[in-house]
């Protein structure tokens, strides 16, 4: 699927992640699959797309490279990312009234 570019801050830093959406849907727990790619680290995590959780608490999959390169906390905020990426304000182009 498209790649798509977030900045994020981790360690007090700004770090730009290549993220690529490898599933086209949510499996039946509503979490997809994404490839993240950055400072010289990559992780596949699993995202719950859905609006509302079960739980209140966040929570998320995560299978890491060989060097779990990323800590946990890193990773939810990567998770975060994603989800405010996802639920971001889109306009939809093919729904405007054409005018003359």
């Amino acid at each position: 699927m498209v790649p798509f570019d977030l900045l994020i801050e981790l360690n007090d830093r700004p770090v730009s992640m290549q993220v690529e959406q490898l599933d086209y849907l949510a499996n039946e727990h509503g979490l997809i699959r994404y490839d993240v790619r950055g400072d010289n680290r990559h992780a596949i995590v699993s995202v719950n797309i859905e609006n509302d959780p079960v739980h209140p608490e966040f929570s998320f999959e995560a299978m890491q490279s060989i060097d779990e390169s990323f800590s946990g906390e890193e990773l939810l905020v990567v998770i975060k990312a994603i989800r405010e990426y996802n639920n971001r304000p889109s306009l939809p182009f093919n729904r405007l009234p054409f005018t003359n």
